[in-house]
Order: structure tokens, then C-alpha cells, then sequence
């Protein structure tokens, strides 16, 4: 099948939700074919991590790998910019890409996603370095905030952490566990690419709980911070 093809600088897993702010001529078009009644593609677009080029005025090179996504929510501005809430629906094995209209459009095959060798035990471990996981990063952002310059709003660094870092109980299904955990996890994009590229669930859980392991020990002696929020999240396009 033909999707309208989206390459970002990040990486969406299935499950997962991503906004969208659109306000480059080529995807105002097609935001707006994607929400015309009888739409061809009946809502959905294809996102893929950039490797080379730029994601705004220009044409990028893409991971051959990427994620089919529905949009959730729309809504347009009167000036032409779209807000969109995409979800990612299915990983996807993208083909060639049609450059001939007023944005790409790629053909792409969905990828199974098959659970693999996930014993009992696999998806407890898995919660429990995420806890350990959160709950370090939690104390990184107050102990920086410590020695910050307005060290007296520690207090109010640590509320917010409360409430932004909350416990994330993770599903009973391996394979929407493991996208919950890539997700959360704050890597690298290569790192995340590779987990979204793991054949089955199993696989992506036992690395995944390494993951964790690895950066709750490295946030824990203050070895790296955690990637800042400003490349996390919202991207603008």
C-alpha cells in the first residue's frame, strides 16, 4: 500500500502517541488530504526516522524502517496550520517513494509483530528496572536542581517531578510493554531505532531491560545526564 510519507528526527513505536504542529506548505496539503472524507489513505501516514537531510524544506533519507500512524486528533488554524495527534499503529518496511506530487508518498509493508520467547518472569524484571529506572532519573533532576543557581526552589523541582514522573505500570501484553519501555527510555535515536527493528517482543524486552540497567547505574554516579526535554516530545514541522 501507499502512504504519505513523514521522516522526523525521532522515533515512534506503535501504541505510542505523537504531536504534530504543521506548517510546511507540502504537509498542510497533506494533512489536509489525509482528513478529506473518502481520503485514500483513510487517516494514515508513515513516520521514519531521518538519517541525512533536513526535516523541514527539504527532502531527507529516512531509516528503511518506520512506523504506520493513524491521527487521533485534528485540528486546523486559520492561518493553514495543522495540529495533529498521531498513534502508532504498526511497524512498517518502507519501499520507494513517489516524490512527484506536492509530498512523498512511499509504499510500505506492515511487519508482524510476533511475541517470541517471553518467559513468566520477563515482563516483572522489565517493571522493576523501570521503576528503579524512573526513580533514578527523578533524583538526577532534583540533585542537579540542588546545585543550580535558585537552589531554593528545589522544593518546587521536586513537585513537579511527582507529578510529571509518575510510576508507568506496564501492560500484561509483552509486545505493548516493550513499545511502553522504548518510549519512556531516553536514548539515543539509534538505540531506539534498534529496539523498534528487534524481530519480536522478547527480543526487544531483554534489551530494553538492559537498557535500563545501564543508564539507572550511569544517571546514578552523575556519568550522563538524561537527553534534555527539548529533544523529546513535540516537533514542529
Amino acid at each position: 500500500m501507499q502512504l504519505p510519507h513523514f521522516p522526523l528526527h525521532t522515533v515512534l513505536f506503535p501504541h505510542l502517541p505523537l504531536p504534530l504542529h504543521i506548517f510546511e506548505e507540502r504537509y498542510r496539503v497533506m494533512a489536509t488530504d489525509l482528513m478529506a472524507d473518502g481520503s485514500p489513505y483513510g487517516g494514515r501516514l508513515v513516520v521514519s526516522m531521518i538519517t541525512a537531510g533536513p526535516e523541514v524544506g527539504g527532502d531527507a533519507t529516512t531509516q528503511p524502517i518506520g512506523t504506520i500512524c493513524e491521527v487521533h486528533t485534528a485540528e486546523q488554524f486559520a492561518d493553514g496550520r495543522w495540529m495533529l495527534i498521531l498513534v502508532g499503529v504498526a511497524r512498517a518496511r518502507l519501499g520507494a517513494i513517489d516524490r512527484s506530487g506536492p509530498y512523498a508518498v512511499v509504499e510500505v509493508t506492515e511487519i508482524g509483530e510476533p511475541v517470541g520467547d517471553v518467559s513468566e518472569q520477563l515482563v516483572p524484571r522489565v517493571q522493576a528496572a523501570l521503576d528503579a529506572y524512573m526513580a533514578t532519573v527523578k533524583r538526577f533532576v532534583a540533585r542537579t536542581a540542588s546545585v543550580a543557581e535558585h537552589a531554593q526552589e528545589r522544593p518546587d523541582v521536586t513537585a513537579s517531578l511527582d507529578e510529571v514522573l509518575k510510576p508507568i505500570r506496564l501492560p500484561d501484553d509483552p509486545v505493548a510493554a516493550s513499545y511502553a519501555v522504548g518510549g519512556v527510555l531516553q536514548v539515543e535515536l539509534t538505540r531506539k531505532q534498534h529496539l523498534l527493528e528487534l524481530p519480536d517482543a522478547a527480543a526487544r524486552l531483554n534489551a530494553e531491560l538492559d537498557l535500563l540497567r545501564r543508564e539507572t547505574s550511569l544517571l546514578d554516579i552523575d556519568a550522563m545526564p538524561p537527553i534534555p526535554a527539548s529533544d523529546l516530545g513535540y516537533h514542529p514541522n
